[in-house]
């Protein structure tokens, strides 16, 4: 018999303990990463289908149930995400500031794959906010990062990037080269769909040249590609395009024939994205019809976009009534899952929360009485801000309805009276012929005088192009009136319609002073306003200077630049305000509203 000394036993023993506590280790980390892999499948599959708040809930429900390092795959997998949904969700600066860290992050890493996501979404989000420069310093990474793996997929994305930026930046010609470098790529399924899309987009360019024979040619093989790897929508929108080629050629039977050709494309489908299409179709046959003259089948065509426009609205209802139940049923799933993983903390927490119940309750009676006396007096100043608040509204809005209606008076009476006067010593000249007293002359010149100067007056009160031609035309005059050679102001106004007088006559005066505060305090050499539509019920305003920017909270307190007055202006309206300004960083400042569709909604 073998005998065993007792040291030699306990490091048996330590040894067996060991390995088993490693490959307990081992086990649960397979079976996190196992866990974490199929919920980020999920989450992606919801992104997709633009389902961002079940998506999001699952996050949460992920980071609150594991501890995870900034470091760590999993963590920058999730991270990518969260700014996903923030992005799409329109929050551009959280999303960016996740990205930006993480990209930190990753350049101490080995996750190639993961770093070119992220500089791929930090150079879109800086696309959409005009940043070009900085979206193309950080494709160019991206670009670099997929060369050097050989990666053909993402090397086509930012190449038809760098297209999209040069395009936005008006650099047409560069932008073609990158366009062109896309379609010599070889042709196989991982690449067929960005090479289809260069095509489309080298059409569009040619497009907007004039060059209409060119812009067909690209379309035509962006039509094949989608027509050869079976791309439904796509072969719908190629076709539509070429439809809309062809009605600027004033080719409208031609034009007809694509419309037609695009809806037997989709004429069986009956989902939701497919009616849309549908019912653009019928939109574009009508005004083809209309302009061949034949206004009785534009009229059916008409007729049947309404009626589907109609069923889009009944099949949108019930989508998103189906969409709250999966949001539901999630939202329960996940939270059965907390309540199974905090059975056991929750039996060690009664267990020691017994010995502390009166000292909690004792706790909890001052933390009532404290916040009871907070909420006093925070509803008191509340109702005081609040106040405050429709004082400054009232007044403004007097003054606005004050100055639109002198300006009225001004234009349609004064200056009528003052015309009406002139003409008439004009008639009393002819009959005097020669002996005409200079004091004639001289008062036809002070009424001349009189008369410029209350249309100035008139337009100074109120701006006549606001009034004729909308917002968005104003905003154009109002950049183009005070652009100089120190100070460079341009507009987009991304094509929005005309709303409401007096809701256009409100944002008009927000952006004046806006426009005034850079022009007095920014010393700014660029400036950028960005008009944009959002879901047809808000409208986004973004400014943007160079200037030597300003500290927000002290700008608030002095309210030297009038900030508490267009806060209280946009609150009234139920819009969001926000700045973000530094010294020697510019500003950045960003409004939304709910538009006013009716003349009888007021602010």
């Amino acid at each position: 018999m073998i005998a065993i000394s007792k040291n030699t036993l306990v490091t048996i023993l330590f040894l067996f303990f060991s390995f088993w506590g490693t490959l307990l280790k081992a086990q649960t980390l397979s079976k996190r990463s196992s866990y974490l892999k199929d919920k980020i499948d999920v989450i992606d599959s919801l992104i997709n289908n633009k389902s961002y708040d079940e998506a999001l809930t699952i996050l949460r429900n992920v980071d609150n149930t594991f501890t995870l390092k900034d470091g760590d795959k999993e963590k920058l997998e999730l991270e990518y995400r969260h700014a996903r949904i923030l992005y799409e969700n329109g929050d551009e600066e959280k999303a960016l500031n996740i990205l930006l860290k993480g990209y930190e992050n990753l350049k101490n890493n080995h996750y190639p794959d993961l770093k070119i996501l992220y500089l791929n979404d930090i150079s879109k989000i800086f696309a959409t906010s005009k940043n070009f420069d900085k979206a193309l310093y950080y494709n160019r990474i991206a670009y670099r990062e997929a060369s050097l793996r050989n990666d053909t997929v993402n090397m086509l994305i930012d190449l038809n990037r760098f297209g999209s930026f040069y395009f936005a930046k008006n650099n047409l010609d560069s932008a073609k080269v990158f366009y062109r470098k896309v379609t010599l790529f070889k042709q196989s399924p991982d690449t067929e769909v960005r090479i289809a899309n260069a095509y489309n987009n080298l059409g569009v360019i040619y497009e907007y040249e004039g060059k209409i024979n060119m812009a067909k040619y690209y379309a035509r093989k962006a039509l094949r590609i989608k027509e050869r790897i079976k791309d439904t929508v796509g072969i719908v929108y190629s076709n539509i395009n070429l439809g809309n080629l062809n009605h600027h050629d004033k080719n409208f039977q031609e034009a007809i024939k694509k419309y037609e050709k695009a809806y037997n494309v989709i004429a069986n489908d009956t989902t939701l994205d497919g009616s849309r299409l549908k019912k653009v179709i019928f939109d574009n046959l009508s005004v083809a019809y209309d302009s061949l003259g034949d206004y009785k089948k534009a009229y059916t065509f008409l007729v049947r976009s309404n009626k589907l426009g109609n069923k889009i609205n009944d099949n949108s209802l019930a989508e998103r009534i189906a969409e709250v139940e999966a949001k539901f049923n999630i939202s329960k799933h996940e939270h059965q899952m907390e309540i199974e993983k905090n059975k056991a903390m929750r039996a060690q927490v009664l267990l020691y929360g017994l010995a502390f119940v009166t000292i909690t309750f004792v706790i909890l009676v001052i933390i009532f009485y404290k916040n009871y006396k907070l909420k006093q007096l925070n509803r008191f100043e509340q109702v005081q801000n609040e106040a405050q608040t429709k004082i400054i509204n009232a007044t403004i809005d007097a003054k606005e309805n004050e100055r639109k209606k002198i300006a009225e008076i001004l234009h349609d009476s004064v200056s009528a009276l003052l015309s009406s006067a002139n003409l008439h010593i004009q008639a009393s000249k002819s009959h005097l012929k020669k002996d005409i007293p200079e004091e004639i002359n001289k008062a036809q010149e002070i009424i001349g005088e009189a008369s410029v100067k209350i249309r100035d007056l008139s337009h100074e009160l109120i701006s006549s192009v606001l009034l004729k031609f909308g917002l968005a035309f104003a905003v154009h005059d109002i950049c183009q009136k005070y652009s100089n050679s120190e100070l460079e102001l341009v507009s987009d106004d991304n094509g929005i319609k005309r709303y409401d007088q007096q809701f256009e006559i409100k944002i008009y005066n927000i952006i004046e002073e806006l426009i005034n505060n850079i022009i007095k305090h920014s010393k700014a050499k660029h400036a950028s306003i960005n008009l944009i539509e959002r879901n047809g019920n808000k409208l986004i305003i973004q400014i943007i200077d160079d200037g030597v920017g300003f500290d927000v909270k002290k700008g608030r307190a002095k309210d030297g630049l009038g900030l508490s007055h267009i806060e209280a202006r946009i609150k009234v309206m139920q819009g969001v305000f926000n700045i973000n300004s530094k010294k020697g960083e510019g500003t950045s400042i960003f409004i939304s509203v709910p538009i006013y569709q009716t003349s009888s909604k007021t602010a």
